[in-house]
């Protein structure tokens, strides 16, 4: 009788895909699985001893989240010009049409200061529908 390790898809964490945010900004990333998500959680987390209850507590620290996270699911982007990132984060625009590089700073700050775009990467990096190539989507069909 087989297992569900045995059965999960080979190599579907390695899965990149690449997808528009917003205007021509488009994102290439990675596949996590919720057990590498739940690493990269654990890695971040920091205890520290409470001293008015006496307790040990744990916070994370979201700098090594976002470090540790953009590190296993950027690729890369494209398309990211200074009108469109005006469009997510309040910014001074001086020349409107100059693109943004990727870079894994960039990435953070994007991650760190707009909402909605965290949001948005955190929710399509979880949604294995995303990553499925057609192939696989044909033989869910034919279940």
């Amino acid at each position: 009788m087989p297992s569900i390790k045995d059965l999960m898809a080979p190599g579907l964490s390695g899965r990149t895909i690449k997808i528009k945010y917003i205007d021509d900004f488009e994102i290439e990333i990675r596949y996590l699985p919720r057990s590498e998500m739940r690493k990269i959680g654990e890695k971040a987390t920091e205890y520290y001893w409470d001293q008015k209850d006496h307790t040990r507590k744990e916070k994370m620290n979201s700098e090594k989240f976002y470090k540790d996270f953009i590190s296993k699911v950027f690729v890369g982007w494209n398309g990211l010009k200074v009108k469109t990132l005006a469009k997510i984060l309040p910014i001074a625009i001086e020349n409107p049409e100059m693109e943004i590089p990727y870079s894994e700073e960039n990435a953070i700050e994007l991650m760190r200061e707009a909402y909605d775009f965290d949001t948005f990467i955190q929710n399509v990096v979880m949604d294995i529908e995303k990553f499925q190539t057609e192939k696989r989507e044909e033989e869910i069909k034919n279940l």
